[in-house]
Formats: structure tokens, C-alpha cells, sequence
């Protein structure tokens, strides 16, 4: 089943189950992202609980603090097959040795972000368009995450938006018409500044 705590898509409505992993625990807190929140896995402990790892993935994991943190949601975690470490969706949260891998190619930014971010945090690569890094948590890890270097706070950089000099400066360039939310997800940042600047 799909999960939307709240609310209906298509006229249907939109639940989710709690099969797998959590088995007993009650739909009202299962659907409470709060609740998803506070009990993700971030752990080797945990993984090894319910997955048969490989030695990539528990290398990968004893590693993942220094990179890119470990956490997974528990509905996001239920799909993860037990004993499949090739799985798409196991790959995209459970961390493996080759992250830590280094080439001569690489690049920390490489989406060029920092070299257009003419104020902390808000970064204005095209005439009409910023992206906005409004945080730099998760509910889970992509383990792919192009801001990894800014994400989870394990990584080699520290995201600190500057919020007031982010509006001023969009107050002052008129042209921007699109406004793009990210940085980890834009989801879990501090609704009350947005509140506050109305």
C-alpha cells in the first residue's frame, strides 16, 4: 500500500500498513511522519537486526559517518528485500564500501552550486531561477545525493544558509520568478521562517 497520512489522491484514499519490521505498531502512529522520523534506522545494529548484509554494505556502514549519514525511514525500510543487496531500493539507502572510493575526477561540488551562491545557502545559476538550500536533513539518505558534501551533517562541508540575506537579495532581484526548495528535504525546514516572511 502507498502512504499519505492525510488526505486523498484520485478520490481513493491514500493509507499505508505497517507489515515487515513493525508489525505492531498502531496505523496512528505508523501514518505520523513524526513518529517515522524518530524511529529510522541509523544503525549496524539495526540493519544486521533485519537484513543479510554484505561486506560492501556493513564496510560501507561502519564508514557511512564520515561521508554521508545512515537513515532510513521505517515504511521506506519495509521495502528493502532481506537478502538481496543488488536490489534498486537497497542500493539507494544502504551505504557500500565504494562511496568512500576516490578518483582524480572528482569533483566536491559537483553541480557547480558554491561558485553561483552569491549569498549562503541560495545559489543563482540561471536569469530567472535559485535554488534555495533551505536545510540539510532527510528523512532518509540517498546514498546518490549530488549534496552529499552539505547533507546529514557527517559531511566535509557544513550547509549554513544565511535566511535573512537570502530574502533581502531575492527582494532585490525581481527577476527571479522561480524559487526551487532543497538542500536535504525542503520539507523538514523550519516552517515558522517561512511563516514569518509571509
Amino acid at each position: 500500500m502507498l502512504t499519505f497520512a492525510a488526505g486523498k489522491v484520485d478520490g481513493k484514499e491514500f493509507v499505508s500498513h505497517a507489515p515487515g519490521y513493525w508489525p505492531d505498531v498502531a496505523s496512528e502512529l505508523w501514518n505520523d511522519w513524526k513518529w517515522q522520523l524518530k524511529n529510522r534506522v541509523t544503525t549496524l545494529t539495526q540493519l544486521e537486526q533485519n537484513l543479510d548484509l554484505s561486506e560492501e554494505e556493513r564496510s560501507g556502514v561502519l564508514l557511512s559517518g564520515d561521508k554521508l549519514a545512515l537513515a532510513v525511514t521505517p515504511h521506506f525500510f519495509n521495502l528493502i528485500p532481506r537478502d538481496n543487496p543488488d536490489d534498486p531500493i537497497r542500493r539507494q539507502v544502504i551505504p557500500r564500501i565504494e562511496e568512500t572510493w576516490t578518483s582524480p575526477y572528482d569533483l566536491a561540488d559537483p553541480c557547480g552550486e558554491d561558485s553561483h551562491m552569491p549569498v549562503p545557502g541560495l545559489v543563482h545559476r540561471y536569469p530567472d531561477r535559485v535554488l534555495f538550500l533551505v536545510t540539510d536533513r532527510c528523512a532518509s539518505y540517498c546514498r546518490y545525493c549530488t549534496r552529499s558534501r552539505v547533507v546529514s551533517g557527517v559531511g566535509e562541508q557544513e550547509l549554513h544558509t544565511d535566511f535573512e540575506e537570502a530574502f533581502h537579495y531575492l527582494e532585490e532581484h525581481t527577476e527571479v520568478r522561480d524559487v526551487l526548495l532543497s538542500g536535504g528535504d525542503a520539507r523538514r525546514g523550519d516552517c515558522n521562517r517561512e511563516e514569518q516572511r509571509g
